[in-house]
């Protein structure tokens, strides 16, 4: 393909081919993330811009703070509108061509074939959030600053760490089932029916939190579970093993005592010697597994 360009278009495309801008907010949910709105130089603002993410990774930044000025005049344009109205919520506030001020993350942009028609954004970070002062050779992610959520690839180890009233769970999840396979219509039959295509993937999360095969910490209890098998540790020296979650199959170690229990049989230890709540036979053990 033959471009013809002048020099005074050729310069002009290689001094306008990159730029700064200011992230207002991102939109996650199209099939590459878009911001809904970047500003760059005064009165220039672009929307629906693709972020062109690297494979494996993706995230969301937090949306650009809005200055007391501008709360203000939301309010004022809600007030303006009524208590029975919608509130005003749509669209920046302030005049035609107006840019917010607050602070926000920030983005290099590139402009495909030096045209300011076509950006799309090649990176972003966020001063607010990053975390700082790390040492050489050190790798990390992380989420906003208050929520204290990061993954730290140290020289003495790998430190996953999540605020203590947060969970902390990683579990197994079941296989996801391509439900755009369609049942063969009776004009069909017996005929390999085509897989419609699909693209992107949804957080596995609710998956994750019904899993029945899984770790999990919180403030209070570190939790175990592998089927109907269970395990816990609590604050304050209680650890417990148990079957189907009923804690009268159960095995627990607390700061005053040790006990093994099946319904209403107990063997426990304390302080003051060893005890039982049936009376002790010899008998082979039929249940356990030897080796």
């Amino acid at each position: 393909m033959v471009m013809r360009t002048s020099t005074r278009d050729a310069s002009r495309r290689s001094q306008t081919g990159m730029s700064r801008a200011t992230l207002r907010e991102l939109n996650s949910k199209t099939l590459w993330s878009e911001a809904k709105q970047i500003d760059v130089m005064a009165s220039e603002t672009a929307s629906d811009v693709e972020y062109a993410e690297s494979y494996g990774t993706t995230s969301v930044p937090a949306k650009q703070d809005e200055e007391d000025e501008q709360q203000q005049k939301k309010q004022q344009q809600q007030t303006s509108q009524g208590n029975g109205g919608p509130g005003g919520s749509g669209g920046t506030p302030g005049e035609e061509g107006e840019q917010p001020k607050g602070d926000a993350a920030e983005a290099i942009v590139g402009y495909m074939n030096g045209s300011r028609s076509h950006p799309v954004i090649l990176a972003i970070g966020d001063r607010r959030h990053r975390l700082k002062e790390l040492e050489e050779g050190d790798v990390a992610q992380y989420r906003l600053k208050d929520d204290r959520q990061q993954v730290l690839l140290h020289k003495d180890g790998t430190y996953i760490s999540t605020r203590q009233d947060k969970v902390l769970r990683a579990a197994l999840v079941p296989k996801q089932t391509d439900d755009s396979q369609q049942k063969a219509g009776p004009q069909q039959s017996g005929q390999q029916q085509k897989k419609q295509k699909t693209y992107g993937q949804k957080s596995a999360r609710d998956d994750n939190k019904q899993s029945e095969i899984a770790i999990e910490q919180n403030g209070t209890t570190t939790y175990s579970r592998h089927g109907e098998a269970y395990s816990s540790q609590k604050g304050g020296s209680d650890a417990t093993t148990h079957w189907e979650n009923d804690k009268k199959k159960s095995t627990q170690v607390t700061e005053d005592h040790t006990h093994i229990r099946f319904k209403e049989h107990r063997i426990f230890n304390d302080k003051d010697g060893n005890w039982c709540t049936s009376p002790l036979l010899v008998k082979k053990d039929q249940y356990c597994k030897e080796g």
